[in-house]
Order: structure tokens, then sequence, then C-alpha cells
């Protein structure tokens, strides 16, 4: 899937940047949210009688669970019958973690998540995860 693809597909799922919210994108398509604990792990996404169902682990940060969030929608609309598991954002082997991670840069840069002003307030609640996908974001969005 190419970077120009996946760009497009986001401004239809944010109406060109009107729609902010996560959870709504979720809703408008048709994507259950779940929050439960689950350990260790991020979150992962399933598909399930045509719903698309992210779980998303209830002791994550709230920044950190709208970074697991964006990638797991990322699997949802690109990758819809196919399970995955968020552990880490980078740099993989593998195409669709790759194009997840790049869709989650991209929509969390669209809906204004970079510039929240929060984020920078709340600097420390962020954890060495969180900090790794905002560096990693600085790879993605590099041409």
């Amino acid at each position: 899937m190419s970077k120009e693809f996946i760009d497009r597909t986001i401004d239809k799922l944010t109406r060109n940047g009107s729609i902010t919210s996560l959870f709504q994108i979720a809703k408008d398509n048709h994507i259950i949210i779940h929050e439960v604990d689950i350990g260790s792990g991020g979150g992962y996404y399933f598909y399930e009688k045509r719903y698309g169902v992210i779980i998303l682990n209830h002791s994550l940060s709230y920044y950190h669970k709208l970074i697991v969030l964006a990638h797991e929608i990322a699997h949802a609309i690109l990758h819809p019958h196919e399970h995955a598991h968020f552990t880490s954002i980078g740099i993989r082997s593998n195409r669709n973690e790759n194009e997840a991670n790049y869709f989650a840069c991209r929509l969390l840069d669209v809906i204004g998540f970079w510039e929240n002003d929060n984020l920078c307030v709340y600097e420390h609640e962020l954890s060495k995860a969180d900090r790794g996908f905002i560096e990693t974001y600085r790879n993605y969005s590099t041409p």
C-alpha cells in the first residue's frame, strides 16, 4: 500500500481533518473498542461478525492509549480481516505493521495529537514506549 493511498484514506476518515476524535472515527467505521487489563501488551485488533474489535490495555496512560488506538484503527481499516497485536512502534520487517505504523503516525498528525498542549504539559506521564513512538514518528514523517 502506498503512502499516498494511506494519506487519502485518512483524509476520507477524518473528512479532511474535521473529525479529530479517534473514538468517533472508530464508531463511524463500525469498530468496537473495549478497554480491559491485558497485562503488558498495548492492545490488539480482530474481526468478528462484520465488526472490527479493538482491545485496549486499560492500564496504559491516556496518551499511550491514543497511540495504540490509532495503530489498531490502522489495522481495522487497512487489514480488516487479519488479527494484529500492538507491542511497540518501530520499523519492522512485517509490511502490514509498517503500514499500520505509518497510518497511525499520519492519523495522529491529522487529528492534532502532536500539537496538543496537554501532551507537553503532562509529559511526565508519557512512558518510555510513548517517547519511543514520538521519536519513531519523526522518522516516519520525514520524506
